[in-house]
C-alpha cells in the first residue's frame, strides 16, 4: 500500500461487498477488503485482504491508512451503531476523503422506528456530522432474498407464502447496488452529500413473481397470501429475535398497505442503463427454482 488511492471495503465477505470487490477488481481499482476471518477471503486482482474487527477500534487504523474512500457495510447486530461509528471516527482520523454508506430504504419511511431503520438512521446522522464527505445508499428489498429458503420452498412445494397481500415493492438486484457503489467510488466527489434511494425499475407483488417463477420452475408456482398474524408466527418459529420479527412484519405491513411501491430512477441515472428486472433475475437464477 504505497499511496492514498485505495478503497477500503467493509462487509467485504457479504453478498454486496463481494459483488463490489469483483467490480473494483475488474475496473483495476486497488481495494482493501476487511474481514474478521481471513479464511473467507477470496483472491482477486488489485484486492488486498486485511483482518480487523469493527468493534475493536485500534484494529481499524491499518485498514484505512492508505485509502481515499471507504464503503461502509456490516451485518445488523447488538453493536451495529458503535461499530459503524468507530469506522467513521477512524476514517476521519486517518484522512479518508469520502465514505459511501450502505443504509436502508426504511430510514425516513413510515417504518422509521423499526430496529433496522433506527440503527441505520443513527449512523447516517453521525456520518453527516462527522466532517467528512459522504454518500448514502438506501436500497429496498433484495431480489437475492428469493434464494435459499425461499427458493427451496418453491422447488419442494411450488408455493410462495408471504403476508404482503397484493402489495407491490420495487425489489432490487444486489448486483445493481454493488455496481452503483462501485461507480460512485470511482468518482466520489461527484456524489458528495447525496442520499440515493435504490430500487428496481418496476414494482411487483408476489402473485406476479409466482407467474415469473412458473416459467422457469418444473411446474406452476402458486402465491398463498398469509395473514399478518400467520406471518408473525412463521418468523417466530424460525427463531428470529423480537427486533427481527418486528422489523420484518413492519416491512410486510407497509407493502401490504400499498406504501412500498415507490420506483426510483437513481440506479439508471447513475449507471446510465436500466436497473435489472425481476424477470431477468429469475432467468439468471433459474437453477435455484427448478
Amino acid at each position: 500500500m504505497e499511496n492514498n488511492q485505495y478503497v477500503t471495503v467493509f462487509g467485504a465477505t457479504g453478498k454486496i461487498g463481494s459483488a463490489l470487490l469483483n467490480f473494483l477488481s475488474a475496473e483495476g481499482i486497488p481495494a482493501i477488503a476487511v474481514t474478521r476471518d481471513k479464511s473467507k477471503a477470496v483472491a482477486l486482482p488489485f484486492v488486498e485482504w486485511v483482518v480487523a474487527d469493527m468493534f475493536d477500534k485500534d484494529s481499524l487504523y491499518k485498514t484505512m491508512d492508505h485509502s481515499n474512500a471507504v464503503f461502509l457495510s456490516s451485518a445488523m447486530g447488538n453493536h451495529f451503531v458503535t461499530e459503524q461509528q468507530q469506522v467513521i471516527q477512524v476514517a476521519v482520523e486517518t484522512g479518508v476523503a469520502h465514505i459511501v454508506k450502505l443504509s436502508s430504504a426504511a430510514v425516513g419511511s413510515s417504518i422509521g422506528s423499526s430496529a433496522i431503520a433506527a440503527s441505520h438512521g443513527a449512523v447516517e446522522d453521525y456520518l453527516k456530522a462527522a466532517g467528512i464527505l459522504w454518500t448514502i445508499l438506501r436500497p429496498t428489498g433484495f431480489m437475492q432474498n428469493w434464494l435459499g429458503e425461499f427458493s427451496q420452498r418453491v422447488k419442494s412445494q411450488r408455493t410462495i407464502e408471504e403476508a404482503t397481500g397484493d402489495g407491490k415493492r420495487a425489489y432490487i438486484d444486489l448486483r445493481d447496488i454493488a455496481e452503483v457503489a462501485g461507480t460512485i467510488l470511482k468518482a466520489p466527489a461527484d456524489h458528495a452529500g447525496n442520499t440515493y434511494m435504490l430500487t428496481g425499475g418496476e414494482a411487483i407483488n408476489y402473485a406476479q413473481l409466482a407467474t415469473m417463477l412458473s416459467a422457469v420452475a418444473a411446474g406452476p408456482v402458486t402465491y398463498i397470501p398469509l395473514t399478518l398474524e400467520e406471518g408473525r408466527q412463521r418468523l417466530e418459529q424460525k427463531g428470529l429475535p423480537p427486533w427481527g420479527v418486528q422489523t420484518f412484519m413492519a416491512y410486510a405491513e407497509v407493502q401490504r398497505n400499498g406504501d412500498a411501491a415507490l420506483v426510483s430512477s437513481a440506479v439508471s441515472d447513475i449507471l446510465q442503463k436500466p436497473a435489472r428486472t425481476a424477470e431477468a433475475f429469475v432467468q439468471d437464477y433459474a437453477a435455484w427454482f427448478k
